[in-house]
């Protein structure tokens, strides 16, 4: 790949990882309302699944109408890798903005107070848990600092993105 087609591959990877940006950040705004709102968790799943079909989307999008319909394995690859690295550059830095400055404890304590529903006595059983492990551990996640959060996340995120990519990057890939 010529330094040209680097700069090339780089900038529709901007584009394109500011709409998947987007995309995460809409998918974790989801997350959190769905703590008070659980109508809104079906729509957290439906943005889980749009972020492969985006990908794909996007790197089909940069193969036909950028590059005249071919691209390489490896172009792909590094294509994919670059949106969802600015992808997960914008949701840590949206994470860290909400846990630092909205947060104020809603999310966890929502959740510390589910522990306490029947319901969910079933599942932490079905787990062989307890309820006060269950207690311990989410005590323990409300402790860390939101930077600490958001930069957990985003290794978790690129772990996650380097699988996806090489996925879709082959079903992507074509060469003449």
């Amino acid at each position: 790949m010529t330094p040209l087609e680097f700069i090339q591959v780089r900038a529709y990877a901007k584009l394109h990882g500011l709409f998947m940006g987007l995309l995460w950040i809409a998918s974790f705004a989801c997350f959190v309302e769905a703590q008070q709102e659980p109508g809104l968790s079906m729509l957290f799943d439906v943005t889980l699944f749009m972020i492969p079909v985006a990908g794909h989307y996007s790197v089909c999008f940069f193969r036909d109408k950028v590059l005249g319909g071919t691209i390489s394995f490896r172009r792909a690859f590094l294509f994919l890798m670059m949106i969802f690295f600015y992808a997960t550059l914008l949701l840590a830095l949206s994470q860290w903005a909400y846990f630092q400055f909205l947060d104020n404890g809603t999310v966890f304590s929502s959740m510390i107070s589910k522990v306490n529903d029947p319901q969910f006595a079933e599942l932490i059983k079905a787990y062989g848990m307890t309820k006060d492990e269950v207690l311990s551990q989410l005590r323990s996640l409300s402790e860390v600092r939101p930077i600490d959060f958001a930069f957990s996340f985003m290794w978790l995120n690129i772990g996650i993105s380097v699988v996806m990519s090489w996925m879709l990057a082959l079903f992507a890939k074509r060469t003449m």
